[in-house]
C-alpha cells in the first residue's frame, strides 16, 4: 500500500518538461572551485524568480532571476565572496524534465565552469511519535 503512495506522490512531485518550477539541487565546479546550491524556482510563463541557498552561506538565501525560453534556461544571484559582491550566472538547457545542464559563471572574475542540476530530494518525515 505504501508503495504506490509513494510512486503517486514522486510522480507528482517531478517538475513539467517545460517548468522548472520546484527545487532544483545544483552542484558544479567554476575553475576548481566547488559550486552548491539547493534552489527554488517559481516560474511565470518566461520569468523565473525564487532564491538559491548555496552550501557556503551559512543557510542565508538569496534571490534568482531569470528566464527559461524554448527549454534554454538563464538565472542568476549576487552573492558576498570575500567582502565583494559577485553575480553567478547560469546558463544551460534541460537535458529531460529531471536534469538541468550547463555553464555558471562568476562575472565578475571572468571565471567559468559547469554544472549540473536534479529536482532535490523531498526532506525526510520525521519520525512518528509512538
Amino acid at each position: 500500500m505504501l508503495l504506490p503512495l509513494a510512486l503517486v506522490a514522486l510522480l507528482h512531485a517531478a517538475p513539467a518538461a517545460d517548468s522548472l518550477t520546484g527545487t532544483w539541487q545544483i552542484t558544479g565546479d567554476i575553475m576548481g572551485t566547488a559550486v552548491s546550491a539547493v534552489c527554488t524556482f517559481r516560474q511565470d510563463a518566461e520569468k523565473l524568480s525564487g532564491t538559491c541557498e548555496r552550501a557556503q552561506s551559512s543557510g542565508q538565501a538569496v534571490q534568482l532571476t531569470g528566464e527559461m525560453k524554448d527549454g534554454k534556461v538563464q538565472f542568476q544571484y549576487d552573492v558576498d565572496y570575500q567582502g565583494e559582491r559577485v553575480t553567478v550566472a547560469y546558463a544551460g538547457v534541460l537535458t529531460s524534465p529531471r536534469e538541468l545542464k550547463g555553464t555558471v559563471e562568476a562575472k565578475q572574475y571572468a571565471a567559468v565552469g559547469n554544472f549540473t542540476a536534479v529536482p532535490a530530494p523531498a526532506p525526510a518525515a520525521a519520525p512518528a511519535k509512538p
